[in-house]
């Protein structure tokens, strides 16, 4: 009777677990990635007894990608399904099965063993995909952040790693979720403290990652108010936040070495004169931007369309190198533990993209980056600290985005052992509008 009583109870654990990790996806876990690699070097490959042989030719290209298809393993749902090589864990969905894509950018041996996890490849026969996109880290880059945490999720090991780099923060951020709401009774003093915190983030945290203040700007666009401008170009943007007033306080760009209005009122056209100075007087050879696309924030769709604009307009031709921090089909992209590969996304459908760039950070370089993500206000909780009931509800979210699946953190989830770019080169740009 106490077998069955336990066993019933396991089952129940076992089924919630299983019902609640189904539907944390927008997307069938059991159906292909479909990306069509076509400017890259492809061949077919075999898996003999678990070890691939990476062909000489490409041993030199700087990013490198597996296509596989796995078959699903009913332990899947409970434990994330993984394959291991060389020490490093790639990550699928719970559930998963079918095509999907495994990085070995940044592995070096010429023979490489799979290790499957709760998962299991389905046939020996394997694709090959590989990119040399020459990307010159001395060359001049500029980053197109739309809130003060996007260039440090997207691109820290990236920029603490190149030689001239200009960031800069699109919007305030103002509205919200705000971890520390409750220290405020008034939302409107709690969104102007987020918006003050956002700011000095946005100017102050790039140095963890050798960037000069001179070299970041905060141009201080409402948080929300970018598509709404560009729909309104002749009228004036105001915040969500009620009573939120003037954004010029916020702007931040008297100290730099770019020369910008100190004061602007918040329309489309000066955002786009901004862009446009900022692409004339920097003239960069790389932008890292959101890639419009497959990223859902429209802070980050409508910073990237507004730089295509710019781009037209100024004449500048340069590479773009896109990220998605808020991936259109699931928030908790990448899937699986920090220090982990970032693979590619799910995709079911063409988008643009020339290329595909995977940056390596070694391990110096992942713990630099959870300590620029950790200095960043918004992705933590400062209200852990005031008491035991705090720090208990924090633990008690933690433990329940941990039995759903649903864990969002940007520590795990930008903390890895690569950052993941999707390259546009600057005469395709008209294929992201």
């Amino acid at each position: 009777m106490i077998f069955y009583s336990l066993f019933s109870i396991v089952l129940a654990i076992y089924l919630f677990i299983l019902f609640k990790r189904t539907k944390k996806y927008r997307y069938d876990t059991s159906k292909d990635y479909s990306y069509a690699m076509k400017n890259a070097l492809q061949k077919k490959v075999t898996l003999t007894e678990g070890v691939l042989f990476i062909p000489a030719e490409y041993k030199d290209l700087d990013t490198l990608f597996l296509k596989v298809r796995l078959s699903f393993h009913p332990l899947s749902y409970f434990f994330k399904p993984f394959i291991q090589t060389l020490g490093l864990k790639h990550y699928f969905e719970y559930g998963a099965k079918g095509t999907r894509y495994i990085n070995l950018s940044h592995l070096k041996d010429e023979h490489i063993t799979l290790t499957c996890k709760h998962i299991s490849i389905k046939t020996d026969d394997l694709t090959l995909y590989g990119y040399n996109n020459e990307i010159d880290l001395s060359k001049k880059i500029v980053i197109l952040a739309p809130h003060a945490d996007d260039a440090e999720i997207a691109a820290f090991g990236l920029y603490k790693s190149a030689k001239d780099v200009t960031i800069v923060t699109t919007t305030i951020g103002e509205h919200g979720v705000c971890s520390y709401r409750t220290l405020y009774e008034d939302k409107t003093k709690a969104s102007k403290k987020k918006a003050e915190l956002r700011t000095f983030d946005a100017l102050c945290v790039p140095m963890l990652g050798g960037v000069d203040i001179k070299n970041s700007l905060a141009l201080g666009y409402y948080g929300g108010s970018l598509k709404w401008m560009r729909e309104h170009p002749a009228e004036t943007a105001a915040s969500h936040v009620k009573n939120f007033g003037d954004m010029n306080p916020f702007r931040k760009v008297s100290h730099a070495d770019i020369k910008l209005s100190l004061r602007v009122e918040a329309k489309h056209g000066s955002f786009m004169d901004d862009l446009e100075q900022i692409l004339l007087q920097k003239r960069p050879d790389f932008i890292i931007t959101p890639h419009p696309v497959i990223d859902s924030h429209e802070d980050h769709k409508y910073t990237t369309y507004a730089l295509i604009d710019a781009m037209k307009k100024t004449g500048l031709t340069c590479r773009l190198l896109t990220y998605t921090n808020h991936l259109s089909l699931s928030e908790t992209y990448p899937v699986g533990a920090m220090h982990s590969s970032v693979t590619l996304p799910p995709n079911f459908n063409e988008f643009a993209y020339d290329g595909i760039y995977s940056f390596p950070l070694e391990d110096e370089l992942q713990t630099d980056k959870f300590f620029a993500l950790e200095a960043i206000h918004d992705l933590r909780d400062s209200r852990t600290a005031i008491s035991i009931q705090k720090a208990y509800r924090q633990l008690n979210k933690m433990v329940k985005r941990k039995l759903s699946g649903k864990d969002k953190s940007y520590f795990k989830r930008a903390v890895r052992a690569n950052e993941l770019f999707f390259v546009i080169e600057s005469e395709n740009i008209d294929r992201l509008a």
